[in-house]
């Protein structure tokens, strides 16, 4: 009878012990799947904003390259209006 009892207070504790741990392992698994999805959400945020500073810095960047087509544009028609003089300056000479 003492063998009996001492097999049911081994599975007994053994069903505790295995009880504990899968609801240890399932807190610990929630606690995991909730930083995880805390970390994806950080990360969509942080890459919403590059986006955004992208974007703003693009349009920055394709303002500044039409002024600088404009002033480009002003060069070549100045160096175009300074060959004119002196091409009309060498045959009056």
């Amino acid at each position: 009878m003492d063998a009996k009892k001492a097999l049911r207070f081994l599975l007994l504790t053994l069903l505790v012990v295995c009880s504990w741990t899968m609801g240890y392992a399932h807190a610990y698994s929630s606690e995991v799947l909730n930083n995880l999805n805390r970390t994806r959400d950080a990360l969509l945020d942080q890459r919403r904003n590059l986006q955004q500073r992208y974007d703003a810095i693009s349009q920055k960047i394709n303002e500044l390259n039409r002024q600088l087509d404009v002033v480009n544009s002003y060069l070549r028609d100045t160096d175009r209006n300074i060959r004119d003089v002196e091409d009309a300056l060498k045959r009056v000479n």
